[in-house]
């Protein structure tokens, strides 16, 4: 194997599309219920590499790093996000983060996480955040700690609790 892990530019398009799609298939099998759902994974890979992208050569903020071999194997996207407010001020939020499964279990996720860390460095970055599934425990087997938890519902229920006289769910749709 002759693994190359660098930083992802426009051109690489088409290889954040196909580990996104795989990423975005394998996750909504393991977690049915994960919320937004992406009914045509292709799709939705296809359009969020797109934004990616067109961000790549010129928003210092989006950080993507792939691992390639003769295809792409591996995958972190973050943002780097700076507070108004709070500490800590400058973080990274990893959006995608992606090794295929027969490529795991041989460091590759631990490298694309240490040549992310080497440009967040530059950014100031003091700390590293991400979101989860409940039930899915990777990160707290890295030794990351849970802060907060994320609830969605849909606005006709939120609508219906709170007694929203004026709500009419034809007109919301």
């Amino acid at each position: 194997m002759s693994l190359v892990i660098r930083t992802a530019a426009p051109g690489d398009r088409h290889n954040l599309e196909l580990l996104l799609a795989a990423l975005i298939r394998e996750h909504q099998a393991a977690f049915p219920m994960a919320y937004p759902q992406f009914p045509d994974a292709a799709e939705a890979a296809a359009y969020i590499a797109a934004g990616y992208a067109a961000r790549l050569a010129q928003d210092p903020s989006l950080v993507a790093v792939l691992a390639a071999d003769r295809a792409p194997v591996g995958l972190l996207v973050g943002e780097v996000c700076a507070r108004p407010v709070g500490r800590p001020a400058t973080v990274c939020f990893v959006e995608w983060f992606y090794v295929e499964p027969p490529e795991r279990g041989q460091g590759i996720g631990r490298e694309l996480v240490r040549a992310g860390l080497t440009i967040l460095r530059t950014h100031g970055v003091t700390h590293v955040e991400c979101q989860s599934m409940p039930g899915d425990r990777q990160w707290q087997r890295r030794g990351w700690h849970e802060t907060a938890r994320r609830y969605v519902a849909p606005f006709g229920d939120v609508a219906t609790w709170c007694n929203l006289e004026e709500y009419d769910e034809h007109a919301a749709r």
